[in-house]
């Protein structure tokens, strides 16, 4: 047995040779908790050439998973698994083919829909229906309240939480309470352009972003002023992937200008079932001083900034939300990104050291949504936990 210490963010590749014997093509990996804490999380892994599959069992029971085609050959390659483990344990992981395999309930989701069908004038677009693609080149044409974009932008969302962000300048990320776990966001905004800003069935848009970082949005802080992605040659925006456990939005902003350089910036966003946590990966062609990320502040709230191991949190908790209720906003920082922590534009801003290359997360928690948090302390315990998950990522073992 060969034993693999990775985050459970990456990919694990399952290293078993191919055999025609039925034994010997269901290798058995061997996943193991070392923290001290009950833990819930969708572990992703490569199948080798030859290994098929299409049911996970776990002592015998299926369990949630999906199997992916990740270069659309008509052949999985990844699979990805939703595991619960107590404490300090350990649990074997068994890949079966079978003739009906049981469906997973799809509990994550990602979208970007647009009108079609209608018209540009020169201020907005009249007419047309709402369509979903899996790509969209943004028009340049395109900017705030042109009625193009069903709720102005992408959405992902898990069996916890959705968020949104505007596809245009003013590019800030947002947060879509919701109050039932399975997908929601194909019927956000469909009844009225804005509707969502009022409590329906599903939930409701919880935060105002305006001018501020809102939830982990991005640009760039110079003398006390946010600079966002108002100049650009072009940008782009792909749901690379809308899956059960796990989905993904890929945004790239070419020759964004700004204070004399330019750069080309891929935002990576993905959501796994059965946490909150958004995980945003950013890759630039050319690193930017003042580069940053951050939280609206809001009258009244609580704020928290604690280092845990290799990780800082931010987070801010109190009655701010759109609803007039508590909600809690948080980001999750590697200690070595981060320059400096200040206070501008409405926001807590958290300032990245110049790099090709970072990640961060971030999430919301709402006293009406799924998980409801009532105060500041179970919130801090709720960004503990998730740091824990990052700090003593699951130990991996393939036989």
């Amino acid at each position: 047995m060969k034993n693999l210490a990775i985050p459970f963010v990456g990919v694990i590749m399952v290293l078993t040779s191919c055999s025609p014997s039925p034994k010997e093509n269901t290798p058995i990996v061997k996943i193991t908790n070392p923290s001290a804490m009950q833990r819930a999380e969708v572990v992703t892994y490569v199948l080798p050439e030859g290994v098929k599959g299409n049911q996970i069992k776990i002592g015998g029971e299926i369990v949630p998973s999906e199997f992916v085609d990740l270069d659309n050959d008509g052949e999985n390659d990844q699979v990805n698994v939703l595991v619960s483990l107590p404490p300090s344990t350990s649990t074997e992981l068994v890949i079966e083919t079978v003739e009906s395999p049981k469906t997973s309930e799809k509990l994550t989701q990602a979208e970007i829909s647009i009108k079609e069908g209608g018209e540009w004038t020169e201020e907005e677009y009249v007419g047309g229906e709402f369509v979903n693609l899996d790509f969209l080149r943004v028009p340049d044409q395109h900017t705030d309240h042109t009625y193009f974009i069903r709720y102005e932008g992408p959405g992902w969302e898990s069996d916890k939480m959705g968020y949104r962000f505007y596809l245009d300048w003013r590019n800030g990320m947002d947060v879509f309470g919701k109050t039932k776990p399975e997908p929601v966001l194909q019927d956000v905004g469909q009844d009225g352009f804005d509707s969502y800003h009022e409590l329906s069935d599903w939930g409701l848009d919880l935060l105002k972003v305006g001018k501020t970082l809102g939830l982990g949005s991005i640009g760039q802080f110079r003398n006390d002023t946010l600079f966002r992605f108002k100049e650009t040659d072009s940008v782009t925006c792909a749901i690379a992937k809308n899956g059960l456990l796990e989905s993904e939005i890929v945004t790239n902003y070419y020759g964004w200008k700004d204070g004399g350089v330019s750069t080309d910036l891929t935002s990576t966003i993905r959501i796994q079932a059965g946490s909150a946590l958004t995980t945003h990966k950013l890759n630039f062609s050319t690193p930017l001083e003042g580069f940053c990320t951050g939280l609206v502040e809001n009258e009244g709230e609580e704020y928290l900034d604690i280092i845990d191991g290799d990780y800082r949190i931010f987070a801010t908790y109190g009655d701010f939300s759109l609803n007039n209720d508590k909600m809690g906003l948080a980001i999750i920082v590697e200690n070595s990104s981060i320059q400096d922590e200040v206070s501008g534009a409405g926001s807590h801003v958290v300032l990245f050291n110049p790099e090709k290359e970072l990640t961060y997360y971030f999430m919301a928690v709402w006293e009406k949504g799924i998980n409801p948090i009532s105060s500041m302390a179970e919130f801090e315990l709720l960004l503990l936990k998730e740091a824990t998950k990052l700090n003593q990522p699951l130990k991996i073992a393939v036989e």
